[in-house]
């Protein structure tokens, strides 16, 4: 087993390269229809589709670690409603 690191934007770009690769594939096979090129398109959308879902879970894992997207649990905190926060104008009225 061999176990590669990469950073997410070398994953991005091995995923822009997969991504012409497999059109260019297609389109060869489009115009001579040779079966290696169709095979060769759909290898590069199986590898796409793998490194996908690894950057994905990868992104998810640093969302996690963050907290992004978790309610906060101090409910006074919560529930507050930013257009019921003092204006200036409301300001002055309160003085």
């Amino acid at each position: 087993m061999i176990k590669i690191e990469l950073t997410d934007d070398e994953v991005t770009t091995i995923m822009v390269a997969l991504d012409n690769y497999r059109a260019s594939m297609e389109r060869a096979w489009y115009s001579d229809g040779n079966l290696d090129d169709r095979e060769s398109a759909g290898s590069a959308e199986w590898c796409w589709q793998k490194l996908f879902g690894f950057q994905q879970d990868f992104r998810n894992s640093i969302a996690d670690a963050v907290g992004e997207g978790e309610q906060p649990n101090n409910t006074a905190s919560a529930s507050v409603d930013p257009f019921t926060l003092p204006m200036r104008s409301n300001y002055e009225n309160m003085k």
